[in-house]
């Protein structure tokens, strides 16, 4: 293995994750890093936050937002939307908080969603994107997907499978409690219950004022069926030929879609392996978020 820049504790590699680019990364005061397991609401959140950061709803997230550890966008290509980016910065990651560069004058937000409604999520997400191959196994049934999900181990240099061990490991690196002030956690379910609420919570997160009418524009803006019908402006990579359908990346939104799809021994067995990994009170936010248990 690689040793990793010295500003990260350890190096994460994967079909698009590779570490050793924040390398290349110039930090400013102010930079905002979203990072979330995938299909957790990392680009709810980051059009949310990137609008905070302009000031404004007129926001094109999907050129904006940078996805600096991604092998999808070249390297030198990344860096320079970046320098060339005037105002606050917002970027994205799918990599546990060791894997990133940490400043104390950045902030850092995390969000999470119920394992199995990231799973069911992901395997659209699988089936929508090019180039997946045809017997990946979220690509067949929920249990057989559900089955991998539970049983892959955890790999440093395979990081993105999208399975429970690699979720697990992004939730505990960013909810640690002798973590810094500077870093959060959010849950998905939340901003659900209470989007206004979440946006105001956000803004709070960066250092802005929860009481701009800003917020009430930035909520309207990023309701889900607004994102969706402008799917071009927010879903990543929009421009790159990346998905069979660019608007399919927003697919439904909610929570609890698996509800009735998954056998009692499969989500016994969910429930044994999850046990195992963390307590029950980890396991109670992770799963429901500020609704507990």
């Amino acid at each position: 293995m690689q040793t990793p820049p010295p500003f990260i504790k350890r190096r994460y590699k994967g079909g698009f994750t590779n570490t050793d680019r924040w390398a290349r990364f110039t930090p400013r005061s102010g930079d905002v890093f979203v990072s979330t397991p995938p299909k957790c609401g990392t680009t709810w959140t980051t059009t949310i936050v990137a609008m905070l950061c302009a000031g404004t709803t007129d926001v094109n997230s999907a050129r904006s937002v940078q996805w600096l550890d991604a092998e999808v966008v070249p390297i030198d290509d990344a860096v320079a939307a970046l320098q060339a980016h005037e105002g606050r910065r917002c970027i994205k990651s799918h990599t546990p908080l060791d894997g990133m560069p940490y400043y104390t004058d950045a902030t850092y937000i995390a969000v999470y969603r119920h394992p199995i409604d990231m799973l069911f999520s992901h395997r659209k997400h699988t089936a929508n994107m090019k180039g997946t191959a045809p017997d990946h196994p979220y690509l067949g049934d929920p249990e057989t997907g559900l089955k991998f999900f539970l049983e892959w181990e955890l790999d440093f240099d395979d990081y993105d499978d999208g399975t429970l061990a690699s979720l697990v490991r992004h939730y505990l690196s960013f909810t640690d409690p002798a973590r810094p002030g500077n870093v959060h956690a959010i849950h998905y379910s939340d901003m659900l219950r209470d989007a206004r609420g979440a946006i105001g919570s956000i803004c709070t997160m960066i250092g802005g004022d929860p009481e701009d009418p800003l917020l009430d524009e930035i909520h309207e803006a990023t309701k889900f069926r607004n994102m969706k019908a402008q799917a071009d402006r927010y879903a990543p990579f929009a421009n790159r030929d990346f998905w069979h359908d660019t608007g399919a990346f927003f697919d439904s939104g909610g929570t609890g879609k698996w509800d009735g799809k998954l056998s009692n021994k499969a989500l016994s067995d969910y429930r044994a392996r999850i046990s195992a990994m963390m307590s029950d009170q980890q396991l109670g936010w992770l799963e429901n978020g500020s609704a507990g248990p």
